[in-house]
C-alpha cells in the first residue's frame, strides 16, 4: 500500500514553455522512496529556504483548487524572479503522484515544492551550472499518514506583524504575497500560539488592519456577508477562501474583499480559518466567543470537496482600485 508517494520532477521540463504533450510521464517525474535522501544538501531550498510551494488536500482523488494553486505558484515564481512553471507539466506530475497513492485515507496532503536549484556559490552548484544544469528543483508528494486537517473549532489570538499596511507598496522586495519556503517566522508564530494556549493566530498591521494567519486565510461573517482581507495589502491570495466565496454566492449570500480593520474582524458574527481545502470554524478570538454551526461547516466543506465550487472559484478575486 502506498500511503506516502514522493515524485522528483524534471525541472528542465516543468519550467519554461516546452510542449510536453508527447513526453512520457516517466520523463516528467520519477517516483522515489520517500524515506531515503532525495534532495541535494547544496540545494538552495536547504541552504537558504529559497523557493516556493503550494499545498492542498487531495479529497478522494480530487486535488482541491489545483488550478488556482498553480496560478498562485506562477505568481510566486514571478515575484521571486524564478523561471515560470510549466503548468501542464506540473499538472501531469501531480496526477502521476495521485495515481500511485492507494491508502484508504480519503484526504491526504498534496504538496508541490520548488527551489531555485543548486547554490552556484558552492562547488557542487558551480560545477552543475558549468554543465548547464540550472533548472529549479521540484518535488511533489502526497501524504496520508501525516497530520491531517479536521473541521474542529479552534481558538485564536491576534498578533502584530510589526509593519504598516502600506509596506508591500513601499518595499516589494519583502516578497509579501509570495508563498515562499521561508517559514521561520510562521513557525515562530505557532510556537507563540503554543505558549499562549491557542490553536492559531491572525496577524494585523501596526496601523490596525487584518492580514492573514501563519498558513491560512481568515474570513468573517456579518449576517449573510462573508468578508476577507484584500490580498493586495500584501498577503497570499487565498485558494480555499475563493472556494468558500463560491459556495456563499451559490447560496445567495454576499462575498467581499476589503481592507479590514482588526477591530471590525473581532466584531464578526462568525469567524473561519480557511486553508488546504478546508474551512475550519473559530470558536474564540482574543477571549471573545463566536458562534459555530457544524451543519454549515459540513455543507461548505462538502461543496468544496465534491468540486461543486470549483468552476466559480476560478473567476473570484478582488476587483477595482486598491488604496494602500
Amino acid at each position: 500500500m502506498s500511503s506516502i508517494v514522493l515524485g522528483m520532477g524534471n525541472g528542465a521540463l516543468m519550467f519554461g514553455d516546452a510542449d510536453v504533450s508527447d513526453v512520457p510521464d516517466s520523463d516528467l517525474i520519477e517516483l522515489v522512496d520517500p524515506e531515503t535522501v532525495n534532495i541535494n544538501a547544496f540545494d538552495l531550498s536547504v541552504l537558504r529556504g529559497d523557493g516556493i510551494f503550494e499545498a492542498t488536500t487531495a479529497w478522494k482523488g480530487f486535488p482541491v483548487s489545483l488550478e488556482i494553486h498553480l496560478r498562485r505558484l506562477v505568481r510566486s515564481a514571478r515575484l521571486m524572479d524564478m523561471p515560470e512553471p510549466n503548468v501542464a507539466a506540473i499538472t501531469r506530475g501531480v496526477q502521476a503522484v495521485m495515481n500511485a497513492y492507494d491508502d484508504p485515507e480519503p484526504g491526504p496532503m498534496l504538496r508541490i515544492i520548488v527551489s531555485r536549484g543548486l547554490d552556484v556559490s558552492t562547488g557542487v552548484g558551480k560545477a552543475a551550472a558549468a554543465e548547464g544544469k540550472t533548472a529549479p528543483t521540484i518535488f511533489i508528494f502526497e501524504d496520508g499518514k501525516g497530520t491531517l486537517h479536521t473541521p474542529d473549532p479552534i481558538t485564536m489570538a491576534s498578533m502584530t506583524r510589526g509593519y504598516p499596511s502600506d509596506i508591500t507598496a513601499r518595499a516589494p522586495w519583502l516578497l509579501n504575497g509570495a508563498k515562499t519556503l521561508s517559514y521561520a517566522f510562521n513557525c515562530a508564530v505557532h510556537r507563540e500560539c503554543d505558549r499562549r494556549g491557542v490553536g492559531d493566530a491572525v496577524l494585523f498591521t501596526e496601523d490596525g488592519y487584518t492580514l492573514e494567519c501563519p498558513n491560512s486565510t481568515i474570513v468573517g461573517r456579518y449576517g449573510s456577508m462573508l468578508v476577507t482581507p484584500d490580498p493586495r495589502i500584501g498577503i497570499l491570495d487565498g485558494t480555499t477562501q475563493r472556494e468558500m466565496f463560491s459556495w456563499a454566492l451559490q447560496e445567495g449570500q454576499q462575498a467581499v474583499y476589503k481592507k479590514l480593520p482588526i477591530e471590525e474582524l473581532r466584531d464578526a458574527d462568525r469567524l473561519y480559518m480557511v486553508h488546504g481545502g478546508w474551512v475550519i470554524p473559530v470558536k474564540e478570538l482574543d477571549g471573545k466567543a463566536y458562534e459555530c454551526d457544524p451543519a454549515e461547516i459540513a455543507a461548505i466543506n462538502d461543496a468544496i470537496h465534491s468540486g461543486r465550487t470549483h468552476d466559480d472559484a476560478l473567476s473570484i478575486g478582488p476587483t477595482g482600485d486598491y488604496e494602500f
